[in-house]
């Protein structure tokens, strides 16, 4: 036996991050020199799907492929398997159980000298296994323990306690039957391989028994790139493999991965950590969660993911992302959840579902990359009209009115003549100021350029306070006299492109406040189906977001659908709420989906409000049907039949509420929209086609951009006021409409299309 080396355990916390989330598995490190003594046998090649997105704008796909069950079968209702209701306890060895320090009886080495199938790993390295048990459970037969690692050659059920400095190794070959391993407290870390790694056998589950606490640590160096021969993680299986349990079972990845399953897992009851470098946990055809309790957290690179879409010879669809019940904590830098084909949260069977809360990249405390800590400031533009060479201009950032808060200094950067933006043509004056991103509010001002010292009591002009946009990085100024003006909020990429403010669907993306690489709350690269349970994501990107035209492995092409048919779904995206690149469609009496913050609110090239509740906040679009370059091409269309939808962006601004690139219909339902008091460009209601209204009520705060065709049944009124900042209760003839909290702006009209008749009053 070799003794274990004095050299320290590698501290996760001073790994170096992934500099960005490329498409080799959601990110990307310097690689480490790190190697083992002999490398094993690669048996399955192991596709990693990346996060950049790459959407073929040709590619079509008519048909629609619902869940799919178990067994292969069309199901539009994925439940969990059922569960054994009886708690878990540690199962004792049939017979004494046997250290592993005492030797092997001849029985043992005979059964231990067969040569592995797939490739015995002489890791060797550190390693010190004298506090350590392993048996199998109807027998006491204790694996051989070779240069570093345990050998599990022999089906059956195995007992493992203590603590490990080396690996387990799991090769049993196909047909032999299952491997279970219960965890009864053990502490397993290795420096030189996967610390858990299973090569071959019908299946393995993993449970960690009842009242104890199990640990899984990789000590390698760190790496992102995934190396077969090294193991793809702290535990690292090329079976089906199942985690269960009702104990806790903690894992660390340092390599690439912390969990990394090259086939189906699943995981059942578990208190489970899983921490890593890139992916914490990986199933690479497919990753169900029936129940549990579940924190992922990468450092670099996605939550959950899933690589392979294709078809397995039994006709079961590869890739799916499938959270069906538990508690589930999502931290990533990159997608919380990135699934190779659906994602699906619950079931529609009328069971609970999970609760599951996502984090992205700034917003998560996990992650300390130098790309995401640099956003801590991000650039600031005030564009004004005239340049007064004898003024200086800084901004003031604060959260509480009086705060000491923060300064930043204005530059002159360019002259902008090209772009039109609001108000017509003419030249611009650009200034850049670094904001800081944790103050939500400032005040400009005006200094002689001969003063030096920035003060909020001696200047030369000043503007009132205001609300910091932190979808948009460019503000119009105006100054007159000893006043600073502030006016709309646009984009400053956007600007030089000779447009205001960009957004889906085609032409220059404006939203410049979001992640330079894929940090997105949930993204499927075919559909994403919210059936039941509570949802919570906060992205540094879309909160939701569905790809189309995406070549699967199964020979298909994505087709980019987001079903919101039942749940609680609550989204602050930096960048789109919910982004559907064909259908998106929000139905189910108690659904509720709110977007509280957002550049667009809700999108699809068409979108269908059939029931439920839908609020979208935006601060361009809080609803918008479009065809851009990655949309599935079809005509847009906003369809309302039922339900409640609510679209609000402030009053002033190049925004819409509602926005179409195609018609406006609906035929049920209440729908309110709140947005600028214009007729083109930019109104509470903007579309490209006809709005035609055969049915329940469409208010208006603000102006539509073409008058709506009325049913039969259909009234028109408006009434003039001043609304904003606050919830109305609208009354008409024959019934109330409920408003949510119209935005911090004003709104001086409203205008009703209701078959409940005329308004009587607005409260």
């Amino acid at each position: 036996m070799r003794p274990m080396s004095s050299k320290p355990l590698f501290l996760l916390s001073c790994l170096a991050l992934l500099a960005s989330c490329t498409a080799s598995g959601g990110g990307s490190l310097a690689s480490s020199s790190s190697t083992s003594n002999n490398e094993i046998s690669s048996q399955n090649s192991n596709k990693d799907a990346g996060s950049a997105e790459k959407i073929s704008s040709e590619a079509q796909n008519s048909g629609k492929q619902e869940p799919v069950s178990s067994d292969g079968s069309e199901n539009d209702s994925p439940t969990s398997e059922s569960e054994p209701q009886s708690s878990e306890e540690p199962t004792p060895s049939s017979s004494e159980e046997i250290s592993s320090q005492d030797t092997l009886s001849s029985e043992t080495s005979s059964s231990a000298s067969t040569e592995p199938g797939n490739g015995y790993p002489a890791a060797g390295g550190d390693f010190d296994n004298s506090g350590f048990t392993i048996a199998r459970s109807t027998d006491g037969l204790v694996p051989e323990f070779r240069d570093g690692a345990y050998l599990i050659l022999e089906a059956g059920s195995y007992d493992l306690s203590g603590v490990l400095l080396g690996m387990v190794y799991v090769d049993v070959p196909e047909g032999d039957g299952e491997v279970e391993l219960n965890l009864n407290g053990v502490t397993m870390s290795y420096a030189s391989n996967s610390v858990l790694y299973c090569a071959s056998a019908d299946k393995l589950e993993i449970s960690a028994k009842k009242g104890t606490t199990n640990t899984i640590l990789d000590l390698r160096a760190v790496e992102a790139e995934e190396d077969e021969s090294q193991g793809g993680g702290a535990l690292y299986s090329k079976v089906d493999t199942k985690l269960k349990g009702t104990g806790e079972l903690q894992v660390t990845g340092t390599y690439n991965n912390g969990i990394h399953v090259t086939k189906d897992l699943e995981i059942q009851k578990l208190s489970l950590t899983s921490k890593a470098i890139n992916n914490a946990i990986k199933g690479t055809d497919s990753l169900t969660i029936n129940s549990g309790t579940i924190t992922a957290i990468s450092t670099g690179g996605d939550a959950l993911k899933t690589a392979d879409s294709d078809v397995s010879s039994k006709g079961k669809q590869r890739g799916d992302i499938a959270l069906l019940g538990g508690t589930i904590n999502l931290y990533s830098a990159c997608d919380g959840a990135q699934a190779a084909h659906d994602f699906i949260l619950g079931a529609e069977d009328g069971s609970e579902g999970p609760t599951v809360t996502i984090k992205t990249n700034k917003y998560s405390t996990y992650t300390n990359s130098e790309d995401i800590a640099s956003t801590s400031t991000t650039s600031m533009y005030l564009r004004m009209t005239s340049k007064i060479d004898d003024y200086r201009y800084a901004a003031h950032f604060y959260n509480e009115a009086g705060e000491t808060g923060s300064w930043a200094n204005a530059t002159f950067k360019t002259t902008q003549s090209t772009g039109p933006g609001p108000g017509g043509r003419r030249t611009y004056y650009i200034y850049e100021l670094e904001r800081p991103t944790s103050y939500s509010s400032f005040t400009l001002y005006a200094f002689n350029a001969n003063t030096a010292t920035n003060s909020t009591t001696d200047y030369a002009a000043k503007s009132s306070g205001s609300t910091i946009n932190a979808s948009r990085d460019m503000i119009d100024v105006t100054l007159s006299g000893t006043t600073l003006t502030l006016g709309s909020w646009g984009t400053y990429a956007a600007s030089q492109q000779g447009g205001w403010g960009g957004g889906f669907p085609g032409g220059q993306e404006g939203n410049q406040d979001k992640a330079d690489v894929s940090a997105k709350g949930i993204k499927a690269n075919n559909d994403i189906y919210i059936l039941s349970g509570t949802l919570d994501v906060t992205a540094y990107d879309d909160g939701l977001h569905a790809n189309y035209g995406e070549a699967l492995d199964s020979g298909k092409t994505s087709t980019g659908d987001v079903y919101i048919k039942g749940g609680q779904t609550t989204i602050a995206a930096s960048d789109d709420g919910v982004h559907a690149e064909r259908y998106l469609r929000i139905s189910g009496e108690s659904t509720s989906v709110t977007v509280t913050s957002s550049y667009e609110g809700l999108e699809g090239n068409q979108i269908y409000m059939e029931g439920g509740k839908a609020i979208a906040y935006a601060s361009n679009d809080a609803v918008n049907a479009g065809n851009g370059e990655n949309s599935a091409g079809l005509t847009p269309v906003i369809n309302v039949s039922g339900g409640h939808l609510f679209a609000a962006v402030p009053s002033n601004g190049d925004t819409d509420g509602i926005d179409s690139n195609g018609n406006y219909v609906q035929t049920g339902g209440e729908v309110i929209c709140a947005g600028p008091n214009q007729s083109m460009g930019s109104a509470a209601l903007d579309t490209d086609g006809s709005v035609t209204v055969n049915g329940g009520s469409l208010l208006v705060f603000g102006n539509h951009e073409r008058q709506p065709s009325l049913g039969s049944g259909v009234t028109s009124s408006s009434k003039s006021g001043t609304y904003g900042n606050a919830a109305h209760t609208v009354s008409f003839a024959s019934g109330t409409v409920e408003v949510e909290k119209l935005p911090n702006s004003t709104y001086s009209i409203l205008r009703a299309y209701s078959e409940l008749g005329s308004i009587s009053r607005v409260d």
